[in-house]
């Protein structure tokens, strides 16, 4: 096996994912194509495809985007199958357009399955900590905001999806693959040397332990703990709610999924969101909002004079 598949397997074993699990499959197998050369042997496919800016203005407007994988930094991209949401990008885009006095409101335009754990919560915070009376933030699920992308859609004032989005997949795993016996057929042998004694402990190299699944178990809840925590303050609903395991034979169940999605009718239903729209309506909206600001502004001073 090559190193760079390797090199992806520990990275998957070492930290939590908030990642909707119908795309773990797709983005290991870009992985081991990648590590067999199949893809490079595709000029086209050389290079990640490339993305739409990570921002753009509509009159006063921003529209920040949060689109793709969610990886923390550029340094961790390696899914050449589509461009990836690299957060400090993302969170250099947005300061910029929080710090424009010419901005009077904030698109967050989500289109992710989630991602990595590291810096989503650190970005709700940045994005819950920029909110003001005068400039609304709305984050829109165009069409998908799952786990981490939900997670960073919570810090906004709204959120608001599209008639044919979904959202939710509220939770957090780690994938261990035990790679011990294939490599063993290979006739390869790994061999560590190293201090401290779980230095070593969850490598896809040999089978995870009691010891070492304990650990990652205890990691992720309470990553999922830190989510679930921001879901219920943004939702304005019990931690409970939000981690409750669905009643699917009750039509009156409020809860968040406990790890389900759902399209736009049923998260609405849930309070998983404020409202149905697209992204053409939530800009329209809040320029009319701008415009009404600014009459009502205009006529406060002329009143004075």
């Amino acid at each position: 096996m090559a190193h760079e598949i390797r090199r992806v397997l520990a990275a998957f074993s070492a930290r939590p994912w908030f990642l909707d699990g119908r795309y773990v499959e797709q983005m290991m197998s870009v992985f081991e194509l990648r590590s067999l050369g199949a893809v490079r042997a595709e000029p086209y496919r050389d290079q990640p495809a490339e993305g739409q800016p990570a921002a753009q203005n509509a009159g006063s407007i921003a529209i920040v985007r949060l689109c793709g994988p969610i990886m923390p930094r550029a340094e961790a991209v390696t899914d050449v199958s589509s461009p990836a949401c690299v957060l400090t990008n993302f969170q250099r885009a947005f300061r910029q357009a929080a710090s424009d006095p010419r901005v009077s409101g904030i698109v967050i335009d989500i289109y992710s399955s989630g991602g990595q754990v590291d810096l989503v919560p650190e970005t709700v915070a940045m994005i819950r900590a920029a909110r003001r009376a005068d400039r609304p933030i709305v984050a829109i699920a165009n069409s998908m905001a799952m786990s981490a992308a939900y997670w960073i859609g919570c810090g906004a004032d709204e959120f608001v999806v599209t008639p044919s989005g979904e959202v939710g997949s509220i939770g957090a795993y780690v994938v261990h693959e035990d790679v011990s016996r294939m490599l063993e057929a290979e006739g390869v042998k790994m061999t560590f040397v190293y201090e401290g004694p779980r230095k070593t402990e969850a490598n896809p190299f040999e089978p995870l332990g009691d010891e070492a699944k304990a650990h990652l178990q205890a990691n992720t809840r309470a990553y999922y703990g830190m989510f679930v925590a921001d879901v219920a303050k943004a939702r304005k609903v019990p931690v409970s709610l939000v981690r409750a395991d669905p009643v699917t034979d009750d039509p009156d169940d409020k809860s968040f999924g406990g790890g389900r999605y759902y399209g736009s009718a049923e998260a609405l239903r849930r309070g998983m969101v404020d409202r149905i729209a697209t992204i053409d309506e939530v800009v329209a909206g809040l320029q009319k909002r701008a415009t009404q600001r600014g009459r009502s502004t205009a006529s406060a001073r002329a009143a004075l004079l």
